[in-house]
């Protein structure tokens, strides 16, 4: 069977090995800037299309701005009037429930008075005093929320 010899990887010679090696930096330097050139090249172009969306968005930010602004404001002062309106609507609610109560009160009483039975009219009398004066606490109570 032959055996191989093998070759000696060191020069012969007692000459540095600086230049070759200074040599082989150079090619992979020279290797290195080919392939980093292309990407060097992409990210730059990415940049300068991020740039040109950021301007696109900076400029309709600015165009809209007024536009949005000026919206807010109507919404808060149709918001604002909305609930102006819905309060005096709940108002003139509580105070209509509370003639209708009224108005049911001095029927019952009316009716207790016809019935001439001394407690049942007594009973009525009471009823309607208490219920009364619940709907007027409950009604000034609500008149107070509301302002």
């Amino acid at each position: 069977m032959p055996t191989a010899t093998k070759k000696s990887v060191m020069p012969t010679t007692k000459e540095s090995v600086m230049p070759t090696a200074s040599k082989a930096v150079q090619n992979g330097a020279a290797a290195t800037a080919a392939v980093i050139a292309p990407i060097t090249q992409t990210v730059v172009a990415a940049l300068s299309q991020t740039n040109t969306a950021a301007g696109a968005v900076t400029d309709t930010t600015e165009v809209l701005t007024p536009h949005v602004q000026s919206a807010a404001g109507r919404a808060r002062e149709l918001s604002d009037g909305f609930a102006v309106q819905v309060k005096k609507v709940a108002g003139l609610t509580v105070d209509g429930y509370q003639q209708a109560v009224k108005s049911q009160l001095d029927l019952s009483l009316l009716l207790a008075d016809v019935v001439k039975v001394g407690w049942i009219s007594e009973l009525t009398r009471r009823n309607a005093t208490a219920v009364a004066e619940l709907v007027a606490v409950y009604a000034g109570a609500t008149h107070d929320l509301l302002k």
